[in-house]
């Protein structure tokens, strides 16, 4: 008996004392691992290089057209007037129409612009992705404890059991050894009566007493037999649920191998890096009031920043088209090398000439610009409709984000709640156990409970969690 409350105090204090959360193995917190995804992603680096590659754009539309220049000799001098004419050298300078340039400009920065934008959204799908890897992965350290703790007060109550199962036998022998001592005591003493009242019943009392021990005997025998039958059987189901859970066990870690690559996949490094996670599991504060979250997507969501953007520079493009459908205009200088020429009495003979000239083009072939400007609006019709298609969608995603808070809070509570009504029943149940032995079954049952709804309780705190990063993503929100 002493055994017995020895293991019970053993269980009891597994199902209390349970260890905290939080880890000490690692100095590293999650904003200290965003900061190295913001800087050694691949995907986010090349999505910024392309950012820096549309920066470029814009000296390249904002310049002027190359100078053209030509030179020419005359094989034969050609006698002129000041002299003879021996070469000809021109340079020409073209301007766009006024304000085409700028426009060009203005048009290519709003593109470089949509291209950040496009960068702050990667940013936000990585944080997004570092996040819920963090999450899933305190979320399975969590539970590989629960297991863990839960085969420890498994194999507690195995021992519980082999001794419920091995006292029945000890107790039934020595019952067996006593009663059949008091049944001889008791058939001597009635022979003994009998010799000295008559003769005659000595026979038929000695010949009762063995009968009535033996009868007796055989129906101890059952309940003996039985006894220890249920507690075989209570050994055999506790053996079978920590074999289960040994395996359950294992296929945690191996999620947690896999999480892990994911996370060190996000982060561009080894993929077999190990690392544990000091954070504890709690629950996460919104980064703004639930009602608020939906106006300050609409107002920061960088994916609807692209948009607007991209319809700036649309517009742009169309007036750029107007402009460009106008005349360019053109300033040059025409050198004229002369030599002099024998005989020739003007005073000019054998001076240069240097005779400025200005050109103007004729955009006479008008289609390629009315289609520059058609494509221009057709653009900003379609950056329109994507633009109100994408506020649908967030505004979806925000009910939804919505709902599957509500809905992680609302389970945080429950399960917590069954969860401690769960651990308190197995208490009682054990209790019952320690001084009946029955209901081992249900025990086991029970303490299933517990560490069904420990699981569900860290399942509802990840959902949250991992809401209020969607949120977070969806609103734009980085650090770095």
């Amino acid at each position: 008996m002493e055994k017995i409350k020895t293991y019970i105090v053993i269980i009891i204090l597994l199902m209390v004392l349970k260890p905290g959360f939080a880890q000490e193995t690692e100095n590293i917190s999650l904003d200290g691992y965003l900061e190295m995804a913001a800087k050694n992603n691949p995907e986010l680096k090349a999505t910024f290089n392309q950012y820096l590659a549309s920066l470029e754009k814009v000296p390249q539309v904002g310049s002027l057209p190359d100078p053209q220049s030509s030179f020419g000799i005359f094989t034969k001098p050609m006698a002129i007037l000041g002299g003879s004419q021996v070469a000809n050298i021109e340079v020409m300078q073209m301007f766009p129409w006024f304000g085409t340039l700028k426009i060009a400009k203005d048009e290519a920065s709003e593109m470089a612009k949509a291209k950040f934008q496009v960068f702050i959204a990667a940013k936000a799908e990585l944080f997004y992705q570092v996040k819920t890897n963090w999450y899933q992965l305190i979320k399975l350290d969590r539970e590989i404890m629960l297991v863990e703790e839960n085969i420890q007060l498994l194999e507690s109550l195995e021992k519980l059991a082999m001794i419920k199962f091995q006292a029945p036998a000890s107790g039934s022998s020595s019952s067996g050894t006593t009663g059949s001592g008091s049944m001889n005591t008791s058939s001597t003493e009635n022979m003994n009566s009998g010799a000295n009242d008559m003769g005659g019943m000595k026979t038929n009392q000695m010949t009762s007493a063995p009968l009535a021990a033996t009868s007796m005997s055989n129906s101890s025998m059952p309940e003996e037999m039985g006894g220890q039958q249920s507690g075989l059987q209570d050994v055999l189901r506790v053996k079978m649920e920590i074999l289960e859970q040994q395996n359950k066990l294992l296929l945690l870690k191996d999620q947690r191998f896999t999480t892990e690559n994911s996370f060190n996949a996000l982060l561009n490094r080894d993929l077999n890096t190990r690392f544990q996670i000091n954070d504890s599991l709690s629950i996460q504060q919104l980064p703004t009031e639930k009602l608020a979250i939906a106006d300050s997507i609409l107002n920061n969501n960088p994916m609807l920043a692209m948009l607007g953007n991209e319809a700036v520079s649309y517009e742009l493009m169309g007036q750029k088209a107007k402009k460009m459908g106008l005349p360019m205009l053109g300033v040059g200088l025409n050198y004229m090398l002369i030599q002099k020429r024998d005989g020739n009495t003007f005073m000019m003979n054998g001076t240069d000439m240097l005779m400025p000239m200005f050109s103007v083009s004729i955009p006479l072939h008008r289609k390629k610009y009315n289609a520059m400007q058609n494509e221009a609006v057709l653009m900003q019709e379609s950056v329109k409709q994507q633009t109100l298609g994408l506020k649908n969608n967030l505004m979806v995603q925000y009910r939804s984000f919505v709902q599957n808070l509500n809905d992680a809070k609302r389970r945080v509570t429950l399960y917590q709640q069954q969860e401690e009504l769960a651990q308190k029943t197995t208490d009682l149940l054990l209790a019952g156990f320690t001084t009946s032995g029955t209901n081992y079954e249900e025990v086991l049952r029970m303490q299933y409970k517990v560490l069904d709804f420990g699981f569900k309780h860290i399942e509802a705190i990840t959902d949250y969690n991992m809401s209020v990063a969607l949120a977070e993503k969806l609103m734009g929100r980085i650090i770095w």
